[in-house]
Order: C-alpha cells, then sequence, then structure tokens
C-alpha cells in the first residue's frame, strides 16, 4: 500500500467528520474515531485505491454505507448507482 500524504487526508478528515457530528449529532471525538479507525479511512490512505478523485459527499456516503452492511463497497458511489 503506497500511503496517501497526511495534508490530502486531513481535508477529507474535516469534511467527512463534520457531515457526520451534523447528521447523527456524535460529538466531535466520537465522530471522529468513528471515521479515523473506519475501512473507508483506511480506502483513503491507500493512494493506489484513489479515493481522492471523489468528492466528500462520496467518502461520506462510503463510510455510511460501512456502518450499515459493514462494507464501504456498497456505496452507491463505488456501486454506481
Amino acid at each position: 500500500m503506497k500511503k496517501t500524504v497526511y495534508f490530502a487526508t486531513d481535508y477529507y478528515d474535516r469534511k467527512v467528520i463534520q457531515r457526520i457530528i451534523e447528521k447523527y449529532n456524535l460529538p466531535p471525538l466520537e465522530a471522529a474515531r468513528r471515521f479515523l479507525t473506519s475501512q473507508t479511512h483506511e480506502l483513503l490512505e491507500d493512494a493506489e485505491c484513489g479515493l481522492l478523485c471523489f468528492p466528500e459527499r462520496a467518502v461520506f456516503d462510503m463510510w455510511e454505507a460501512e456502518q450499515i452492511t459493514g462494507d464501504p463497497r456498497e456505496s452507491a458511489y463505488i456501486r454506481g448507482e
């Protein structure tokens, strides 16, 4: 795995965590913990996956799909719907 540089993931971290806070009314530290320890974030950190080409709403959708199904690849953005 080739790691994505931190400043590239930092943008997504801030944006997706903010969406989690707003939608699920979670405390900031809990929202951060849930996103930063997710499979979605693991994929985001892998430069070879190409997630940096996706808008933050797509990464958020992947995180939500992971929470529901256990697999971020179940996201509509990945499935092409």
